[in-house]
């Protein structure tokens, strides 16, 4: 690692390279532009802007603040404070555990760099513009995103001792509790807020990463933060919603999935026969990840419902040590085989709820 390399300095090399890359493209002779050179400035504006709002949404979740103090004393004072490069410095981050963040963004550099030298040879050359290089720099866009969001992540589970979580686990499994906490504040909630609920975690998962087709049969959300992997296998698209088959009957406070009443299944419908069967809500799999060991692709899962049976207060009498289930699986299908033996909602059917006796019949005997 270089003396003076930390990830603020990277992150503002890569601005700047940004930053020129526009310069030359403001500078070149456009009498003769088609299409791809308006394209190509568009991509770069795209990427700068992504930047920007990248670091302005990460800095707060990693107290970027207290993190970039070496940096700025020693960069600021060589970038305009108007220029991307200090929009991006401003919230860079520094911590001990960063070589890996590091080398990640020396290589990231490196290619913006070669990717500019050909904007400048191009400049100076003339002619038309390589319609390739739009690809390049979405290509470009899409790594350096991801970059930041790893480097995120490794200063988010250097802080949190208490919690396994991804930093975009965490992100998603904040939405869920502020939605669940909502809710119980307006006594529960009609069931179209609900559904809206549902879409906006579903929109939060693809901010954190994607969904993509993996194989010919199965479904991977695949997390920015750390590149795990979290399979549902022979599925044909992704549910938008869960499964509740006391929903009609039963009042909207009941639809929110806690430890009493673990709502955590949807229907989704196999690729290979077009048959329906559960599958766990991706939301619920995807805010309860863990990023997986150096090496492997497969992110691991916990389960939500044993970590909050395992924070309810224990009795006063009881002397035995705290509950502190093994709650935590390999795969989606790992997690899924344990929610259907362990956690399989309580509600009682509307036909033996119907058949109990009132309690203003009761005869004493």
């Amino acid at each position: 690692m270089g003396g003076f390399d930390s990830v603020g300095t990277l992150l503002a090399d890569i601005a700047t390279l940004l930053a020129d890359a526009l310069r030359i493209l403001g500078l070149a002779d456009k009498r003769h532009w088609g299409a791809d050179e308006h394209e190509q400035v568009t991509a770069l504006e795209e990427a700068v802007d992504e930047a920007k709002m990248d670091f302005q949404e990460l800095s707060p979740l990693v107290n970027g603040q207290s993190h970039y103090e070496h940096d700025r004393k020693r960069r600021f004072s060589l970038l305009s404070p108007r220029s991307p490069a200090f929009l991006l410095l401003s919230t860079s981050v520094l911590t001990p555990g960063a070589d890996e963040s590091i080398e990640e963004l020396r290589a990231l550099r490196a290619r913006f760099y070669a990717h500019v030298q050909g904007l400048k040879d191009w400049s100076r050359s003339g002619g038309p513009i390589n319609p390739i290089w739009v690809r390049d720099t979405h290509a470009l866009q899409k790594d350096l995103h991801r970059s930041q969001c790893r480097a995120a992540r490794r200063i988010f589970t250097s802080d949190q001792e208490s919690s396994k979580r991804c930093l975009g686990a965490f992100l998603v499994c904040r939405l869920q509790r502020q939605g669940l906490s909502s809710r119980r504040r307006n006594g529960g909630a009609a069931e179209g807020d609900y559904q809206r609920s549902q879409l906006e975690e579903l929109g939060m998962c693809t901010k954190i990463g994607g969904f993509e087709r993996f194989g010919d049969e199965d479904i991977a959300f695949i997390c920015d933060f750390c590149d795990g992997h979290l399979v549902w296998e022979d599925l044909e698209s992704v549910p938008t919603s869960r499964t509740s088959p006391e929903a009609t009957n039963s009042p909207a406070s009941l639809l929110s999935p806690t430890t009493t009443n673990p709502q955590w299944q949807a229907t989704g419908t196999t690729l290979s026969g077009l048959r329906e069967k559960p599958v766990v809500f991706a939301p619920l799999a995807v805010a309860n990840h863990i990023a997986p060991l150096h090496g492997d692709w497969q992110a691991g899962l916990l389960c939500p419902f044993c970590e909050g049976e395992a924070q309810q207060p224990q009795d006063e009498d009881d002397d035995g040590e705290p509950y502190h289930p093994d709650n935590e699986f390999d795969d989606v299908a790992a997690l899924q085989e344990h929610l259907e033996w362990q956690h399989t909602p309580t509600a009682l059917p509307v036909a033996l709820s119907a058949a109990l006796p009132s309690t203003n019949n009761c005869q004493i005997m």
